[in-house]
């Protein structure tokens, strides 16, 4: 898959979109989120710690925080700023943050401040129902889905979430995009993800690909940059997240759904890769 594939084969749907001002100083903790955010600081000032490094927000900076990554924030009095929430795909549910290497933090130019003002005149009623995480981000809001008036607004608003993300995007990832393509692995990253609930055998993957086994495995961790088993492993835990965060399904269903053998071995797997239960990650999304 070539660059101008993985940009024709990305799908962002937005979620919500406001011009936001604090009043009083806010501390949102250790928030969880299954969409990406993203924002333009306008005015005033604070901070955000992800991948424990503490980021500045200031003005005239973009900022971009992906799906399911821990992030603590602290917004001043007076700070203000545009926010969107969206969700991204490629190709049956692929991550496009594997694909590509990204900033968190850029600095803005004068059109990005007007396509977040268009983007918000085009949806002026996708405002979050509340600043605070542990209040809006419901089961309910979050999957509430966004419908558009007219497929040309669909269109508009989509256009300008892509040239806003590519703001943030450095380059491909380890020559990600070449190397799929030769050893044919963007079908196999497919095959999983759309088999994650069974019984993945990396012999099976190995066949797809015309390679051994053992030296399957050595292709796919020297572009993926992990094992095939710990790939698969991540996209259960990735897909349990979103199950978690969005759905009443009991754990019983979850782990069915994932492809874990156990209860016990899906909260252990989910535990080492999270830090927390299961139970209680559900509950940073209530």
């Amino acid at each position: 898959m070539n660059h101008n594939e993985a940009g024709d084969l990305i799908n962002i749907s937005l979620k919500s979109i406001a011009l936001s001002r604090f009043d009083t100083n806010r501390e949102y903790p250790y928030v969880i989120s299954p969409f990406s955010r993203m924002y333009l600081i306008t005015e005033g000032e604070g901070w955000i710690i992800l991948n424990d490094k503490k980021i500045a927000l200031e003005p005239n900076y973009l900022y971009l925080i992906p799906s399911f990554t821990p992030c603590s924030y602290f917004f001043t009095k007076n700070l203000e700023h545009y926010y969107v929430h969206f969700s991204t795909s490629l190709l049956n549910g692929l991550n496009i943050y594997n694909l590509y290497d990204i900033n968190h933090k850029v600095k803005s130019c004068h059109l990005d401040q007007h396509l977040f003002s268009r983007l918000l005149n085009i949806n002026p009623d996708l405002e979050l129902p509340h600043p605070d995480p542990d209040i809006y981000q419901t089961k309910l809001w979050l999957n509430k889905e966004n419908s558009y008036s007219s497929p040309a607004l669909s269109i508009e608003s989509r256009g300008i979430m892509e040239q806003l993300l590519s703001r943030f995007i450095i380059s491909d990832n380890h020559g990600f995009s070449n190397a799929t393509a030769r050893y044919n692995i963007q079908p196999i990253l497919a095959y999983i993800q759309e088999n994650l609930k069974e019984a993945i055998q990396i012999e099976t993957l190995a066949n797809m690909s015309c390679l051994s086994k053992d030296h399957f495995t050595r292709v796919f961790k020297s572009i993926v940059l992990t094992t095939p088993s710990d790939y698969i492993i991540s996209k259960r835990i990735e897909k349990a997240k979103f199950l978690l965060l969005t759905t009443d399904l009991p754990l019983k269903k979850i782990f069915e759904e994932t492809g874990f053998k156990s209860l016990p071995y899906f909260s252990r797997i989910f535990k080492k890769h999270t830090q927390m239960t299961p139970l209680a990650y559900r509950r940073m999304g209530i």
